[in-house]
């Protein structure tokens, strides 16, 4: 798991060096503990995010992500009683194997994990924006699932690390966002992933309408918008030769 709270960069603008600390500090207490109780942790903070690893199975790493999020929209209630900005955190989830060391020099050692799963992971994060979603976890976690049905899930196709030759699978669990936003996408579910599926096989017409349903039913629903302007486009000019669907990602 990688997390991270989005434009810290602005938030912690506004805050002096003390209270930054402050708040990464009060931050982490909450959301320590809930990746404890759900078997995992905390190899490293990175800052404002933190790295943490689930050994035992994936339903511990995704319930983690969940408990997070739930938690944020708790701790939001508190910021917004003492007028503060509200935050929002991505959290990426994949998983594979890996090594965990001591890198370093006789002068300076450090426990370190090296491996693409772990920067895949970091990559996933940083893809929750881009989707404009709170949990992107990928098949590797999904189809390790022990009870994959009691989970909320929207596909949202393969992306591709630029360098690397494999894609990855990715989908969207909600279960973490506020209610509201949670029942308008459970009550558009099938219709998103039906337009989604349509999309990828490349029958634009009938993706078109399932997402553009899916906007009428939920207009603040920025994957879906996402989606749709994207088939539109193809809809009016067509695809790029040799075209997969497959998102090819810029970060590094």
């Amino acid at each position: 798991m990688f997390s991270d709270i989005r434009d810290y960069t602005s938030l912690s603008e506004q805050m002096t060096p003390k209270q930054n600390f402050k708040f990464v500090n009060a931050f982490n207490q909450r959301i320590g503990p809930l990746i404890q109780k759900n078997n995992g942790f905390i190899n490293q903070y990175l800052g404002d995010g933190v790295m943490a690893i689930f050994p035992e199975k994936a339903d511990d790493t995704l319930n983690a992500a969940i408990s997070m999020q739930k938690d944020l929209i708790a701790y939001n209630q508190l910021r917004k009683q003492k007028n503060r900005t509200a935050i929002k955190m991505g959290i990426g989830l994949h998983a594979g194997p890996l090594i965990m060391g001591i890198i370093g020099y006789d002068e300076r050692m450090d426990a370190a994990i090296i491996s693409d799963t772990v920067n895949a992971t970091s990559r996933l994060e940083r893809l929750t924006k881009y989707f404009g979603v709170s949990i992107i976890a990928s098949d590797k976690i999904i189809n390790n699932l022990e009870n994959k049905e009691n989970y909320n899930l929207r596909y949202l196709g393969l992306v591709q690390v630029k360098g690397k030759q494999d894609a990855i699978k990715i989908y969207e669990c909600f279960d973490g966002e506020k209610e509201t936003i949670k029942k308008r996408k459970l009550a558009t579910k099938a219709q998103f992933n039906q337009g989604v599926m349509a999309y990828f096989a490349k029958e634009f017409k009938s993706a078109d309408e399932c997402l553009e349903a899916v906007i009428k039913q939920n207009p603040e629903d920025y994957t879906a918008q996402l989606f749709y302007n994207k088939n539109k486009k193809f809809m009016l000019y067509g695809t790029p030769p040799n075209w997969t669907g497959v998102e090819v990602t810029y970060l590094t």
